[in-house]
């Protein structure tokens, strides 16, 4: 009993269904649970990173906003030298400033400068200048290193701001500089002094964020089931909560935040001056790990939806045979419709022309000699295309086998090319189109047959006046390099679409565009008998109007095919 294809249809789509349902319940019932733990993971993950992020952000800003206003109380009324204990203080809480400067002009208008630094990490630049109170702090009166800063803050302070951030080298290190400029009243900008801190950024990048990074890892209790990580503004990995994990190893979603390298609150940016300034951003990572329990439950899931997959996955390959063999059926029966319909358009419409043409003739209604070579040259144009149209359809039928079927012979590809010319030319002359050929003499010979090769340069040619679209132009040339002699046929028509390319070499293929008969045969023999003969066939877009198809044979070398 034979299957109606619609029943067939019926079958395989409710055999679909059933298999989708099964591997589709087989899918839930096994990640369902795996999807909540990674949910879990995923935001204790996201938890991490905010945390980490805001611990580095108000520890970042945390000197300018609660330390630098209490140094600016202090240095308007009392000696610069009692800030001590403030800056002991300051620095006990904040491991970033390493050192904490005040500027300010004496009664006798003198201007001095105090610099106060830890006693148990000296910065680079000291040099043993003398201390004028002890531990935990030294301080160092108008350091020579640290002048110039004193000039750049008092230069920026002259612009009335309120704070003052900006970068600059000292010995050699980075450093970034924040200060509080102090004026004589709100509003006399005449500056009485400033206060501030220096921040080393070499520090910074080997010492302050493994430290945070650490004391933040054992506050969250993230360092068995979460990775942070902090990269600089190029992608380099400053430091590692696990300095031997890499994030991408694990398989889970990496989260990433950026934040600025600036030690003063972002916010404030508007209200400081100092242009040079760069602005950073380095990023946090965070990525959950897997523990034991989450991978011998992954591992079970996976064991249970293989079995059912296999299942699923026999009855899909038995459906997707019998789909693919009803379609193959389907297309086969359409391609032999299509084919059958546009061979018959493509013969029948020249031998209409034929026959209109010879009743014409042999009734002599037209004596003239002039109009009789005009319908001589009609007669000769449709025999011409029919005849191609029998040769595609019998060189389609009969390449099987290379041997047999060409004659391999030395040729000088550049009278091929005048003969199929010359065999256009009566109509070329009819429609008026404008050749310009330029065909150097000799090429170097090519082996190939020559039947195949004219037919090959025919059916471009063809196509070249088909689809000229009204532009009466082409232009034949040839050229010739130490591998293989070049032949184009370029045109001035409708060219060939972009999404169209790569299928104008398939069987029975015709552009959505395409107005003119034919079989969709012929760029499916040029393709064919150019990669008999080891050549190649391009087709080039002609500068935006039209097409230039372009046919490579490779040269004959100590007279040998290649």
């Amino acid at each position: 009993m034979r299957v109606k294809p619609r029943n067939l249809q019926i079958f395989a789509g409710a055999l679909l269904i059933a298999t989708i349902l099964l591997t589709w319940f087989g899918y839930r019932a096994t990640s369902e649970w795996q999807r909540s733990t990674r949910l879990v993971a995923d935001r204790r993950t996201v938890e991490a990173l905010y945390l980490l992020v805001t611990a580095v952000t108000r520890d970042m800003r945390g000197v300018q906003t609660e330390v630098l206003p209490q140094l600016d109380i202090l240095g308007s009324h009392y000696e610069p030298y009692e800030l001590g204990d403030e800056v002991a203080n300051a620095f006990s809480r904040f491991p970033y400033p390493e050192s904490f400067f005040s500027w300010r002009t004496e009664a006798n208008g003198s201007q001095t400068l105090y610099v106060f630094n830890r006693t148990d990490r000296q910065p680079p630049w000291y040099r043993e200048d003398t201390r004028i109170t002890e531990f935990p702090t030294s301080v160092v009166k108008n350091p020579a290193a640290l002048m110039p800063m004193a000039k750049a803050v008092e230069q920026q302070a002259a612009l009335h701001t309120r704070f003052i951030v900006f970068e600059m080298e000292v010995n050699g290190d980075p450093y970034q500089i924040v200060a509080r400029p102090m004026y004589l009243a709100p509003s006399e900008p005449v500056l009485q002094g400033f206060v501030g801190f220096t921040v080393n950024m070499n520090w910074i990048r080997q010492h302050y964020f493994t430290e945070l990074m650490a004391e933040l890892s054992r506050v969250i209790d993230a360092r068995n089931s979460v990775t942070l990580e902090i990269f600089d503004e190029t992608g380099n990995l400053v430091t590692s909560s696990r300095p031997h994990t890499v994030l991408a190893d694990t398989g889970a979603p990496v989260r990433e935040r950026k934040f600025p390298l600036l030690f003063f609150d972002p916010v404030l940016r508007a209200a400081a001056s100092g242009g040079t300034v760069p602005v950073r951003y380095w990023s946090a990572h965070s990525q959950a790990l897997e523990d034991e329990s989450m991978l011998a439950a992954a591992s079970g899931s996976r064991r249970a939806f293989i079995l059912i997959s296999f299942a699923a996955a026999a009855a899909v390959v038995a459906l997707v045979l019998t789909v693919r063999a009803t379609r193959s059926a389907a297309e086969l029966a359409t391609m032999k419709s299509e084919f059958v319909s546009a061979v018959t358009h493509e013969l029948k419409t020249p031998i209409s022309s034929i026959r209109l043409a010879s009743e014409t003739l042999a009734r002599g209604r037209f004596r003239s000699a002039e109009t009789v070579s005009e319908y001589a040259t009609i007669l000769l144009n449709e025999v011409g295309s029919l005849g191609r149209s029998v040769d595609n359809l019998l060189t389609l039928s009969r390449i099987q086998d290379i041997e047999c079927f060409y004659t391999f012979e030395s040729l000088d590809p550049g009278p091929l090319l005048e003969d199929a010319l010359n065999d256009f030319q009566p109509r070329l002359k009819q429609l008026g189109f404008e050749v310009n050929v330029d065909i150097p003499a000799p090429l170097p010979s090519v082996s190939a047959d020559r039947a195949a090769i004219l037919q090959v340069m025919e059916n471009l040619l063809d196509n070249a006046i088909r689809y000229s679209n009204g532009k009466k132009r082409l232009a034949i040339s040839a050229s010739a390099t130490r591998a293989a002699v070049s032949l184009r046929i370029a045109d001035w028509g409708q060219g060939i679409p972009s999404d169209e390319v790569p299928h104008v070499f398939e069987k029975f293929f015709r552009g959505r565009n395409v107005s003119s008969g034919g079989s969709g045969l012929g760029l499916a023999i040029v393709q064919r008998v150019m990669k008999d003969h080891r050549g190649e066939i391009r087709l080039h877009n002609n500068n935006g109007s039209g097409t230039i198809a372009e046919i490579l044979l490779p040269i004959v070398k100590n007279g040998k095919r290649p």
